[in-house]
């Protein structure tokens, strides 16, 4: 089965002028509708002034020693943000509550597969993903589902009980469809399926909030993107509240500016511990009126720092100036997992695969490659302005 949709996306992309012969098929359609949604208004930056060279030729992969495996383990609750094997930009998030595990997306290619399982495992010994979320259907939130012939997606690797995703979506692209195909063969063996509107309106058995474990709850947040469509993909998102005790974790997927907008005005959001940096640190969301409303204090961003697999201009590479200048008035606890390497790879690890751990109400922060923020990163200096908060 997986061989003949290969060779569908195969198909599609020859069909394409001569230039874009070498993208595949299902890269396709992301590309025309553009990730950033249009040309974004940014400060300009006399950092990014001087010409875009990769930094650094680290290790492409820099796992969790057994020793940080433990400690993480030892946690009441654990969040962790993923390497994904390459160099191009994707979600990954596992939460880990005692013996509940939650999976937030599965980016960024196929390939990323071969990657995300063995993270997995480390933590979910029983085999059994109780949740997965798959925020909205671009290719760097879903491929790592499907997987390949050589590495099996989430899918295939895991009895997943619950799958929640989005309600709406405009994407023909193939990995869409292999995406739902293997997510109706597990509904198929005994998951459970549910659209996100579903949750938010408790129907057909689903539910706004779950409780993973004693005092810890899953929370579906609204915004109108969930029933009204839109031209732009990203706004589908899901968006999720993920609360213990008095702590808030939010994640909004790749919401945009309008469906960050819509997640303010339809809900109380509260001051968050931690934020993972809407559209992998992008300037058209992480807009100021979200970020004044939930304050957050620990961002972790899930891109291949300084990729131009979007965009040439070094301002708008993810995580973006845009993104830095509106954080920074809240936090310099700013966290990013991969980097653009001069190497065969393209690709090293930044902070690596990044777990914010909460035990006995404290969060703390463990990083498998180090623990340098954002700002103190040799990137960073030579590609970004400092904002005055940062001084």
């Amino acid at each position: 089965m997986k061989f003949f949709k290969t060779l569908k996306c195969l198909l599609l992309a020859g069909v394409m002028s001569f230039s874009l012969a070498a993208l595949p098929a299902c890269d396709f359609e992301e590309i025309l509708n553009g990730i950033f949604g249009g040309e974004e208004e940014v400060s300009s930056s006399s950092n990014s002034s001087s010409p875009y060279e990769p930094i650094g030729d680290g290790p492409t992969e820099s796992p969790f020693t057994q020793e940080e495996v433990q400690t993480i383990a030892a946690g009441d609750m654990s969040i962790h943000f993923l390497e994904l094997g390459n160099k191009y930009t994707g979600d990954c998030t596992l939460i880990k509550v005692g013996d509940t595990e939650v999976l937030i997306d599965a980016g960024s290619r196929k390939g990323s597969a071969a990657t995300i399982v063995p993270y997995i495992r480390q933590f979910c010994t029983d085999g059994v993903l109780e949740y997965v979320v798959a925020t909205h259907a671009h290719q760097d939130h879903i491929a790592g589902f499907v997987g390949t012939t050589k590495a099996d997606g989430i899918f295939e690797s895991f009895r997943c009980e619950t799958i929640i995703d989005y309600a709406l979506s405009n994407s023909t692209a193939a990995i869409r469809e292999d995406y739902e195909a293997l997510r109706d063969a597990e509904v198929a063996e005994g998951a459970t399926h549910y659209t996100v509107l579903e949750c938010w309106n408790n129907e057909n058995g689903a539910k706004r909030s779950y409780t993973l474990a004693d005092g810890v709850t899953m929370n579906f947040l609204y915004q109108e993107f969930y029933e009204k469509e839109t031209s732009d993909e990203n706004d589908y998102s899901v968006c999720m509240l993920l609360t213990a005790g008095e702590n808030n974790y939010l994640f909004t997927g790749d919401l945009e500016k309008d469906g960050e907008e819509s997640l303010v005005k339809y809900n109380d959001l509260p001051n968050c511990v931690l934020f993972k940096g809407g559209h992998h640190g992008s300037g058209t969301s992480n807009t100021a009126a979200l970020l004044e409303k939930i304050q957050p204090e620990i961002v972790c961003v899930c891109c291949c720092c300084g990729s131009d697999e979007y965009t040439e201009n070094v301002d708008n590479m993810f995580p973006t100036q845009a993104f830095v200048d509106r954080i920074a008035p809240y936090t310099d606890r700013v966290y990013v997992t991969s980097l653009v390497a001069a190497s065969k790879a393209g690709y090293q690890s930044m902070n690596g695969n990044i777990a914010v751990i909460l035990k006995d109400g404290q969060n703390s922060v463990l990083c498998s490659n180090n623990d340098t923020l954002f700002k103190d990163t040799e990137w960073f200096k030579r590609y970004r302005d400092l904002p005055d908060a940062w001084k």
